[in-house]
């Protein structure tokens, strides 16, 4: 048995160049740049910080970085919007050809409800939505909520039907404020098949342009990526069910990078050390690159939070807090730069 499932793990692992003749940019990453608050302490305290994140994404080479547009902070006020931050953030990655997937949520105290509770109606919360979403076309791509069918992100979890209901309403005041632009579904969590087979049976289909997934894989399970494509097979199969041709992103993929592992650990198990991070970046993107209808693949995340996670997840990123390149980051630059090369070559060839 094993034996199979390393012969079908390995045939899994199709070499980079078969994908590099791709046209479109597919390497993005998770930031946190608008983050400047007590939760998460402070981790961007000014637009020094920022403009030092940005230079070195460009650096890496990435097309998308996805960005949180968090209700709850832009609209502290009922009616008062403080987009401050963001134009900054905006303004720059414009500048460097980057661009950017909006994350819109979470509900504002204002509303009567925590942050990870939908707002008891859609008006202010479609407001909000227009609003943003006008004051910056240069974005194409928002994302609805982040992981709607976990608890953590979602209260109360009713096998997405208050989710569904408002994306409903949410899609189409996207599409009204930008009609260029794409609207991501929330989302989901590795465990996320069966609540988008919900959202497709309560009707959900037509109010998404993008299926969103975050394929989390344990590093020291074998066969974990053969598993994520038996997964993202069974989601294409459910879009065939309906009719549906879209495309999917992959929006979180990740493990940690440490340089002590000791007492160390994840929602998945053990730490892994900065190399090992390295070595698993490499294995991620030569599966998922190859898996069919897979757009974009998300790195979480591009640089190491400070204590918010009080956990393995804090050493997620390519970079560490101080900014330092880690074995990871350079492992992520050498794979866009392949892409890119190979991508030139092709095209002069043609």
């Amino acid at each position: 048995m094993q034996k199979i499932i390393l012969i079908l793990f390995l045939a899994f692992l199709i070499p980079f160049a078969s994908f590099a003749s791709e046209k479109t940019n597919p390497f993005g990453i998770l930031t946190f740049l608008p983050w400047n608050e007590a939760w998460n302490n402070y981790m961007y305290k000014n637009e020094t910080e920022i403009d030092k994140a940005v230079s070195l994404l460009k650096d890496l080479g990435v097309s998308t970085i996805r960005v949180d547009f968090s209700w709850n902070n832009i609209e502290r006020e009922q009616g008062v919007y403080d987009f401050k931050r963001l134009d900054y953030i905006i303004s720059v990655c414009q500048k460097n050809d980057i661009e950017v997937l909006g994350v819109i949520g979470y509900s504002p105290s204002w509303t009567g409800k925590q942050w990870n509770e939908p707002p008891p109606g859609t008006k202010p919360l479609l407001k909000f939505i227009t609003t943003a979403v006008k004051r910056y076309p240069y974005i194409k791509y928002w994302e609805f909520w982040n992981e709607p069918d976990s608890p953590t992100y979602w209260q109360p979890q009713d096998d997405m039907k208050a989710y569904v209901s408002l994306l409903k309403a949410v899609y189409p005041a996207i599409k009204s404020a930008n009609p260029q632009s794409a609207v991501l579904l929330g989302g989901l969590t590795r465990d996320g098949f069966y609540a988008f087979k919900s959202v497709l049976r309560l009707g959900g289909g037509d109010y998404f342009d993008i299926v969103n997934f975050h394929p989390f894989v344990d590093p020291n399970q074998p066969d974990g990526f053969h598993i994520v494509g038996g997964v993202l097979e069974l989601f294409r199969k459910e879009l065939q069910k309906y009719n549906l041709n879209k495309k999917i992103w992959l929006t979180e993929v990740g493990c940690p990078g440490r340089e002590n592992t000791e007492n160390c650990s994840w929602w998945l198990g053990p730490c892994q050390n900065e190399q090992q991070q390295a070595e698993f970046l490499k294995k991620a993107y030569a599966c998922f690159l190859t898996q069919k209808d897979v757009d974009k693949i998300f790195w979480a995340f591009f640089q190491d939070t400070n204590n918010h996670f009080n956990s393995g997840v804090d050493s997620f990123g390519l970079i560490r807090a101080d900014f330092s390149k880690k074995p990871a980051y350079y492992e992520y630059k050498k794979i866009i730069d392949e892409w890119k090369n190979k991508s030139t070559t092709d095209q002069s060839r043609q």
